[in-house]
């Protein structure tokens, strides 16, 4: 018996700018954990920077380095190829998409849709363009985001209902290969005394050991509503005059790059100046887990104020709630939020509404300790080794179906040393949803840490 060998295809293997980035690499060392070698594929450039098991394919991921990487796939003796997909992580390029032809006679393809539906049709032609995407999806030909990953792909992987309906709704024929995975959170708990990291916390923050700590932890992103939670606090200091505003994460994403990030993290500090926060907001830029850990330990409430609401695929909002930090979040859709108290769901883009929400947290003695049960109920159903467990049971359920014969089926299954327990996540059929701005959400999610 040997270790089933998977390869994970993730562009840009770059965890400081992407977080499907890190959510592979946090993937890879949890498979490696229950005993699959997992193989994180990347560029050669960033193969070299990892420090960790990565290897290179490709100089780039445009059509020419595609070609490259299938050569280089090809010489792995991998067992399961599993493409991580999203825009950010291929530069934006679906190029990707042309890959499978490539590997024909290879091992099975699995692919995870982190993001999906992010492609529009612009222009005079748009709508006929678009209509012709839907012939073509419903013929079993052509994906207008992912092209050929999703008609070669024997499991369709994703990390929202929202995502499994539009897999459903646009390629009925795969309907039975579309299977919703939970993720996990992308910050590991680091074991401290809480009360001490608080007053600790604060101390290193300039402030007295009860002041109110707010945190946000994430890329930083124009549409992640990061001005009106400054604007919210500033109207809290009349009740909590020693309140920080932590803003914990770095403004170089792959989506904000260059003079973008500078001009945001200008931005960001003109509007404390314009709110008179500017001794009480914090922005620490990039940090590492313990460091994040700590800040989170030490909170009072975290907020994701999105313009376009968080989902449960938020890896940053999962860090929050295993880390027993009470959050508050914007749902696109308070009726569709979930009826638990893990997470105070708010409309987006309402100041009001969030001011309200962070003094009700902080303001309620008992309503913090409900939010902090809940969301360890929460994070029960988003460990990492359940993942990775789900994981391993859908490679080898690939595997014995490329196998053919039952015969061929039990050599399968007899050949890989796999978890002894391992459960299968059935897709789930959920109504139609769509944000209505595709490009802009691809971005807003790609860098929200899924941070």
């Amino acid at each position: 018996m040997r270790m089933l060998r998977v390869g994970l295809v993730c562009g840009e293997l770059d965890p400081v700018r992407d977080g499907v980035a890190d959510y592979t690499r946090q993937l890879a060392r949890s498979l490696h954990a229950i005993g699959v070698d997992a193989l994180t594929l990347t560029t050669y450039r960033l193969a070299e920077a990892a420090g960790e098991p990565a290897v290179g394919v490709t100089d780039s991921w445009a059509w020419r380095g595609i070609q490259q990487a299938a050569r280089a796939i090809q010489r792995l003796d991998l067992d399961v190829v599993h493409v991580q997909l999203a825009p950010s992580a291929f530069q934006f390029s679906r190029a990707v998409g042309g890959m499978p032809p490539l590997l024909a006679g290879g091992p099975p393809l699995v692919v995870t849709l982190h993001e999906y539906a992010t492609w529009t049709a612009k222009g005079f032609l748009g709508a006929a363009r678009a209509a012709a995407w839907s012939v073509a999806e419903r013929r079993g030909w052509l994906d207008r985001d992912a092209l050929l990953l999703v008609p070669f792909s024997r499991r369709l992987l994703v990390t929202n209902p929202q995502h499994a309906a539009i897999v459903t709704a646009r390629w009925p024929t795969r309907r039975d290969r579309a299977v919703e995975i939970l993720i996990g959170p992308n910050i590991r708990r680091e074991l401290v005394d809480r009360d001490s990291i608080r007053r600790a916390v604060r101390e290193e923050l300039g402030t007295g050991p009860t002041a109110a700590l707010i945190i946000f932890f994430g890329f930083l992103h124009p549409v992640k509503g990061l001005p009106r939670l400054i604007e919210a606090a500033s109207y809290l200091r009349a009740a909590y005059p020693d309140l920080r505003v932590v803003l914990a994460g770095g403004c170089e994403s792959h989506s904000v790059a260059g003079t973008e990030a500078v001009r945001l993290r200008e931005a960001l500090e003109g509007d404390a100046r314009r709110h008179a926060m500017q001794a009480h907001v914090v922005i620490t830029g990039y940090l590492p887990e313990a460091r994040i850990s700590r800040l989170l330990q030490a909170a009072d409430v975290a907020v994701f104020p999105f313009d376009s609401g968080v989902t449960m695929k938020s890896s940053a909002l999962l860090a929050a709630l295993s880390h027993d930090v009470p959050t508050i979040a914007t749902w696109p859709n308070r009726q569709d939020a979930p009826a638990d108290d893990a997470v105070l769901w708010i409309p987006p883009r309402d100041t009001g509404t969030l001011v309200a929400a962070i003094e009700r947290v902080l303001a309620d003695a008992a309503l913090p300790e409900r939010m902090r049960r809940a969301g360890r109920a929460v994070i029960a159903r988003h460990e990492w080794p359940q993942t990775a467990a789900l994981h391993a049971g859908i490679y080898r359920e690939v595997l014995e179906e490329a196998a053919g014969s039952t015969v061929a089926k039990g050599l399968v299954r007899d050949s890989f040393v796999l978890p002894e327990r391992v459960e299968v996540v059935v897709a789930q059929e959920v109504p139609s949803h769509s944000t209505g701005r595709p490009r802009e959400q691809a971005e807003e999610n790609a860098v929200d840490g899924t941070v």
